[in-house]
């Protein structure tokens, strides 16, 4: 499970991509860009669970 201070930098790494890219990034990025920023972690699948969460609710315009 992703603790709080994941999940934030995570929102705040797609509100970043939206407004460069004009558009949402898609899951893969976003799970990509997570394991690049905490290299030390394995993610599971409750975490990707987690991921796809998050960018669904930071997708809403």
């Amino acid at each position: 499970m992703l603790n709080t201070d994941e999940a934030s930098a995570l929102a705040n790494w797609i509100q970043n991509w939206k407004k460069t890219y004009k558009e949402n990034p898609k899951l893969n990025e976003c799970i990509t860009w997570f394991e690049w920023k905490y290299q030390d972690r394995e993610l599971t699948s409750s975490d990707k669970s987690s991921i796809a969460t998050i960018l669904r609710y930071n997708s809403e315009e």
